[in-house]
């Protein structure tokens, strides 16, 4: 039985490590898939001078670019849209345009209407508003490890408090780029939760 538990642990050892060697190798050639919010992407800007149904915009967008975009109300009166999508043509935008003026009347043509490119947000700067609170939180989770397996040594215990949940994150992010589940507003907190998740689990089978 011990035998087969040892064995166990070497086949999870090695899954675990080739499938972090195949995420680092799918992020190193495709990079991770980001939702389109976070990609490079063009957008143009339509001011509607007027209280604006989103949903309907939407509708029109969905219509004319036939893929994944983004409609977000801008301006504190809800006058104004941002319309993003990964590529958007000089075609589909005057059509955008003339369709929204079917269903509103505002001076903004199509002819005047710009499309712009807004690059990527980076992995880094996605992260940068947790890492404060991560940090936090894992001094208070260092510091209620070292009080409670002081005896086990510091060393022993940060191991166990750093290196293990930093494995368990390596493969949480290895397994999203690998399954090109998209990156966004919610991977720092399943990151965070991860950690977190990994400490309780290591804790419960002291």
């Amino acid at each position: 039985m011990k035998q087969l538990t040892e064995k166990s642990k070497k086949i999870c050892t090695i899954l675990i490590a080739l499938i972090i060697i195949a995420g680092v190798i799918v992020t190193i050639v495709f990079g991770f898939n980001k939702e389109l919010q976070y990609e490079q992407t063009q957008s143009i800007d339509i001011y509607i001078e007027q209280e604006v149904d989103a949903s309907k915009i939407k509708d029109i967008c969905n219509e004319v670019l036939k893929r994944t975009n983004m409609v977000q109300v801008v301006e504190i009166y809800e006058d104004m849209v941002e319309i993003r999508a990964k590529n958007i043509t000089e075609e589909e935008k005057n059509d955008i345009v003339n369709k929204v003026k079917e269903n509103y009347e505002f001076e903004q043509t199509a002819e005047n209407t710009t499309i712009d490119t807004i690059p990527e947000t980076r992995i880094r700067d996605m992260f940068k508003k947790y890492v404060i609170p991560f940090a936090i939180a894992e001094l208070l989770i260092i510091a209620y490890m070292l009080i409670k397996y002081h005896k086990d040594g510091i060393l022993k215990t940060l191991a166990k408090t750093i290196y293990v949940p930093v494995i368990g994150e390596l493969l949480l992010l290895s397994i999203i780029s690998i399954t090109r589940i998209p990156v966004g507003r919610f991977t720092p907190i399943m990151v965070i939760l991860m950690y977190i998740l990994t400490i309780f689990i290591i804790d419960k089978k002291e």
